[in-house]
């Protein structure tokens, strides 16, 4: 308990320093074709995050009571951060950030051993052999990137993150696992104050990337027998995050358009776009992930409720879907409606 005030102290306290510097130093967010917001913000939250997980983790146990597991994920999450807070302040090309997660996903699978089942509930949790650390990396970086498309709305990714380290600490498949998610659980409600909309501070892709990255390696710190179920229930909790930038990516693919290129075409961000405003849509996503993470918990042990979390997060966002492009097509009638008015 002492630890987890510790991190949500130094992670408020942090944000709210940044908060007044980071226009001083360029750490602003410049409104550009993927964003919502009207007018620059400060970003690189993310150090926040970090600082609050770090002085959480002091105050909770010494460095090598992590574990070696444990430890070579700590040190990435401090490598994506600092790469990330680079990238804030001078906005990296793509290829050195996915050569950094490379590396850090890399460095986890060959501490861990990677995924060595399908992450699928079973019958379907089928032996993946040789592949088991391919499938490693590819869920690491996977799940980096999709979370940092999903940060485009004031407290949505942070939001997130904190019901999913919830549910890591409640399930408790190792130790490292439960302190790390402890730690970073209390530093992410630390800083969600100040991302709460209007948000008065981004995450930045220091903070997406950063927590991204650490729910993903959450599962390899299980014990082989429970990394499938275990990335099963991060996979659920995470349904939305992990649909919408999969329906994106394949719309951007079918049309044929630069899959790096920013926009604004994600089920979310069309949600905002036509309600005009970031909280309504932030809370109801954020109400609808709480309900899958309440079935992704349940479905930890459970392979049937597993199977129908899995489930319940493809109709949740099918639902979302949905309601984005209904909004978007009332929006496009008032808007053409304005104009014929006008002439």
């Amino acid at each position: 308990m002492v630890s987890a005030l510790v991190g949500f102290g130094v992670a408020w306290a942090a944000a709210w320093v940044l908060r007044r510097l980071a226009p001083r130093v360029g750490l602003v967010d410049w409104p550009n074709d993927r964003s919502l917001h009207a007018d620059p913000r400060p970003r690189g939250g993310g150090a926040a995050i970090a600082l609050g997980t770090a002085a959480a983790l002091a105050a909770y146990l010494g460095p090598s009571d992590l574990g070696r597991q444990g430890a070579v994920v700590a040190g990435g999450l401090l490598l994506l951060t600092v790469v990330g807070l680079w990238d804030d302040l001078r906005s990296l090309p793509a290829w050195p950030r996915l050569l950094v997660q490379l590396v850090a996903a890399s460095a986890v699978v060959a501490v861990t051993g990677g995924l060595p089942r399908l992450p699928l509930p079973p019958p379907l949790d089928l032996p993946l052999g040789p592949l088991a650390g391919a499938a490693g990396v590819l869920w690491v970086l996977g799940v980096t990137n999709f979370f940092n498309f999903m940060d485009g709305i004031d407290g949505l990714a942070t939001g997130q993150a904190a019901l999913t380290l919830a549910m890591v600490v409640w399930l408790g498949w190792s130790a490292p696992a439960g302190a790390l998610a402890l730690c970073a659980l209390a530093a992410a409600l630390g800083f969600l104050p100040h991302n709460w909309p209007p948000a008065r501070i981004f995450l930045g892709d220091s903070g997406s990337a950063q927590l991204g990255y650490l729910l993903a390696c959450l599962p390899l710190l299980g014990s082989p027998p429970q990394r499938a179920p275990a990335t099963v229930a991060v996979a659920t909790s995470l349904g939305l995050f992990l649909c919408d930038p999969t329906l994106a990516l394949l719309r951007r693919l079918r049309g044929r358009r630069r899959l790096g290129q920013a926009h604004r075409e994600h089920a979310y961000q069309r949600l905002a776009l036509a309600r005009g405003a970031h909280v309504g849509v932030t809370v109801a996503l954020l109400l609808a992930a709480a309900a899958l993470t309440c079935l992704a918990a349940l479905g930890y042990t459970r392979p049937l409720v597993a199977w129908l979390g899995l489930a319940g997060a493809v109709l949740v966002f099918t639902a979302e879907e949905l309601s984005a492009s209904r909004a978007a097509r009332r929006l496009g009638a008032a808007a053409a409606s304005s104009t014929t008015n006008t002439q």
